[in-house]
């Protein structure tokens, strides 16, 4: 069996979740897998969602099985570079915000709003 851990970093509504894992369910069905059962909790950003899977399967196939389950995108390429470089645990779900790039603001002459833009524009 395997555990898949999706990081869902978003908050819909109760009918949109369970809409939302429903699809998850058929996405991994089309595939060729059974899940045995979805749980999810609830974070402080939306929900981590934990699938297990009936069989194994690698790592690598785990974390692209991830991905087209809707994981978070940045996450799914720390753990390609995790499974790579053979980090036995590769699979983390983080409850707190470890790292966040300080974000870029300008602030206005006239009336001293601030307003974040993207790191493109500081290009």
């Amino acid at each position: 069996m395997r555990m898949l851990k999706i990081d869902l970093d978003v908050r819909p509504a109760t009918q949109l979740l369970s809409e939302w894992i429903r699809t998850r369910k058929v996405l991994l069905k089309e595939l060729g897998y059974t899940p045995k059962s979805i749980d999810w909790f609830e974070t402080k950003r939306g929900y981590h969602v934990y699938i297990l899977l009936e069989v194994d399967v690698s790592d690598a196939e785990a974390n692209i099985l991830q991905f087209l389950l809707g994981d978070d995108h940045t996450r799914v390429k720390i753990n390609f570079w995790r499974i790579e470089h053979k980090v036995k645990r590769w699979n983390k779900l983080f409850h707190d915000v470890l790292y966040r790039r300080k974000a870029k603001v300008l602030t206005c002459h006239y009336c001293g709003n601030r307003i974040p833009v993207p790191d493109k524009w500081f290009k």
